[in-house]
């Protein structure tokens, strides 16, 4: 794992590097930083903090970008992989809502399709507690569909059809 972002930059979306992961990582942070993320988690009052990037090696990198909100955390992260079982529609896109555990603790995200016609190709949303304390699955899942269908139409590899 890397980090990524230019550190100590004024503008944390900044590639830290020309590399693939760090363009992804820099369109990721954008599409969160300017979403509303206060208003969209419903505490209007909070100032969204950039908490970092990394990209996770392998034959299909993946990269994932955290912004801390509030109480929340939000992470929105990308890779290769297909939706196993798609179970919903979110923006028109095939989206499963996951749910597990890691470390002993609950864990839900959200993976929705790059494209409608469905593939290869997705993202996937965490809204979790900073603290990490549990959150209702049903809390998680309501506001990573609020947070997809804001910011995922305005990425680069969403395609319509």
């Amino acid at each position: 794992m890397d980090a990524g972002g230019a550190g100590g930059d004024s503008d944390p979306c900044q590639p830290a590097s020309q590399s693939a992961a760090d363009k992804t990582g820099s369109q990721l942070c954008a599409a969160l930083k300017k979403a509303g993320l206060p208003a969209l988690l419903g505490v209007p009052g909070a100032k969204p903090v950039y908490a970092g990037q990394m990209t996770v090696p392998g034959s299909s990198p993946e990269v994932h970008v955290e912004w801390n909100v509030g109480p929340y955390s939000v992470i929105l992260s990308t890779g290769q992989a297909a939706i196993a079982k798609p179970t919903e529609q979110v923006a028109g896109h095939p989206a499963a809502l996951l749910s597990g555990t890691s470390g002993g603790k609950q864990v839900n995200r959200l993976e929705v399709g790059w494209s409608a016609a469905g593939g290869t190709g997705v993202y996937a949303v965490d809204v979790m507690m900073v603290d990490g304390s549990a959150m209702a699955q049903s809390d998680a899942g309501r506001l990573e569909r609020t947070v997809a269908a804001k910011v995922l139409p305005g990425l680069p590899e969403w395609h319509a059809g």
